[in-house]
């Protein structure tokens, strides 16, 4: 029964992401997404770290697979955090959360077989697309600037699902935490020298967004910590599809209540469809 009521907690760790995000860019008057990122990074890298106990043994197979991840990892946390500043939380989260398609896609590449459920999932998954994207309201549609980065930040997001998978398909399971603390490492590096480098203001830009990405960090690495719990204990045709809808579902009730957001029949007639592909395709 205890893994199961973690499981419905679960998602609440991804709504916190979604506000730490969302509050960082409307409480700073010049947020830089970049330096956003590269101290979530540090957090969830000391994470890895911990979690591994220092035991931990690096093969040099691992470095085309994680700086591969690196480079996926860091666009998909900057394309978050500047679409979150220019876009609705709810339809961000969910074309983002829609790069599952990415990993599906490649099994079949792989020579998996396409079930009734992956076929749905997919047209399911491309009907959302379609109509999430339509006019945000009766007036606006949705801005380019939004979609530009919620586009970057899906491609980046389904990048490091199809690294995650080839790295464990050639190296099995052996090598996880050194394969993100490298990963980590390496967006860290790179996201902070360009912040540092951008940035003229940068000591107090950290000041500012330290407590949101501080937030944001250590709730992506308590996320993860109860999944790693939850495997072995329930089963991955619940854990995955449950943890996605939920994730969705809860991040749709907070943009209603806490920003206000509402969309055109159409766009709900969208997300109820995306919420349902991300479920057949995990299944």
């Amino acid at each position: 029964m205890i893994y199961y009521l973690l499981l419905l907690c679960s998602p609440l760790f991804g709504c916190c992401q979604s506000v730490a995000q969302k509050q960082y860019n409307l409480k700073s008057k010049s947020p830089d997404a970049i330096l956003f990122s590269a101290v979530t990074c540090l957090i969830a890298l000391a994470f890895f770290l911990l979690t591994s106990r220092l035991q931990l043994d690096f093969d040099a197979r691992l470095w085309p697979y994680s700086l591969g991840f690196a480079l996926c990892y860091l666009s998909a946390w900057v394309g978050t955090v500047y679409a979150m500043r220019y876009g609705p939380v709810a339809l961000t989260s969910l074309i983002i959360s829609l790069a599952l398609v990415f990993p599906a896609a490649y099994g079949v590449m792989l020579g998996e077989r396409v079930t009734f459920l992956t076929a749905a999932g997919f047209a399911l998954l491309t009907g959302s697309l379609v109509l999430v994207n339509l006019r945000f309201d009766g007036r606006q549609p949705l801005s380019g600037r939004w979609f530009k980065w919620v586009f970057i930040a899906f491609i980046g997001n389904g990048g490091c699902m199809i690294m995650s998978n080839m790295q464990k398909r050639h190296l099995g399971d052996s090598f996880s935490h050194e394969f993100m603390i490298i990963a980590l490492a390496v967006s860290f590096v790179i996201l902070m020298t360009v912040s540092v480098v951008w940035n003229r203001g940068f000591s107090g830009e950290v000041r500012k967004c330290l407590p949101y990405a501080a937030v944001n960090g250590t709730a992506n690495g308590l996320l993860n910590l109860i999944i790693l719990t939850l495997i072995g204990h329930i089963p991955n045709t619940i854990l995955y599809p449950t943890n996605a809808a939920l994730g969705m579902l809860f991040t749709f009730v907070l943009a209603w209540f806490i920003y206000g957001e509402r969309f055109t029949k159409l766009q709900y007639v969208g997300y109820a469809m995306g919420v349902a592909s991300v479920v057949l395709l995990n299944l």
